[in-house]
């Protein structure tokens, strides 16, 4: 009886352990990069036919931002910024949330890759 009251106490010491230290590392995942969300801030993208809005969007370099991105127009589309790895395609209608975290400062070219020869352009500015 003494040796299942003991073991029962230290299932319970190792369970209350381990919830305590999984609290503390929050992350989370996106279909393109995985970044710590602690301190990210969210910007919202529309891709409408042929247009960003924003066209100019400004991430603080060295720190986790959440680019949240939707077509809103009728054609398919990408956000594409070749210099920092980012490549997602999104179909009209659709929402996809991403994480970046840039690190290194600097003004880099954003395109569709369907219609960038129709102006559907922007720049990413890290600062």
């Amino acid at each position: 009886m003494f040796m299942k009251k003991w073991v029962i106490g230290w299932v319970f010491l190792l369970t209350i352990a381990v919830a305590a230290i999984s609290a503390h590392n929050v992350s989370a995942e996106s279909d393109v990069v995985s970044q710590s969300l602690e301190t990210a801030k969210a910007i919202e993208v529309e891709l409408n036919d042929d247009n960003f809005n924003p066209k100019v969007i400004t991430i603080p370099n060295g720190k986790t931002t959440m680019l949240t991105l939707k077509n809103k127009g009728v054609k398919e589309h990408t956000f594409t910024v070749e210099k920092l790895g980012i490549d997602v395609d999104l179909k009209p209608g659709t929402v996809k949330s991403i994480t970046v975290k840039p690190q290194q400062p600097g003004t880099y070219e954003l395109i569709c890759r369907f219609h960038f020869r129709e102006g559907m352009v922007g720049q990413i500015i890290v600062n």
